[in-house]
């Protein structure tokens, strides 16, 4: 299962504002969603609307093995 999005409040370390962000803990590339590179990043990761700065707040991937 893809974790759904959820809101977080976060502290830019770089110029100490607090804005709001949304974030995963986990995708499943086995449920045949496509996920680019840009939206992986996306989905773990917080930017600073501010200052642009961008945090990863880590994820997990999870991808089933194909069977031959």
């Amino acid at each position: 299962m893809t974790t759904p999005a959820y809101e977080v409040i976060v502290e830019c370390p770089n110029c100490g504002i607090e804005f709001h962000d949304w974030v995963r803990n986990s995708i499943n590339l086995s449920l045949g969603e496509t996920w680019t590179d840009d939206d992986i990043e996306e989905a773990f990761s917080v930017t600073c609307p501010e200052c642009g700065h961008r945090e990863s707040t880590g994820g997990l991937i999870v991808e089933m093995p194909t069977r031959l």
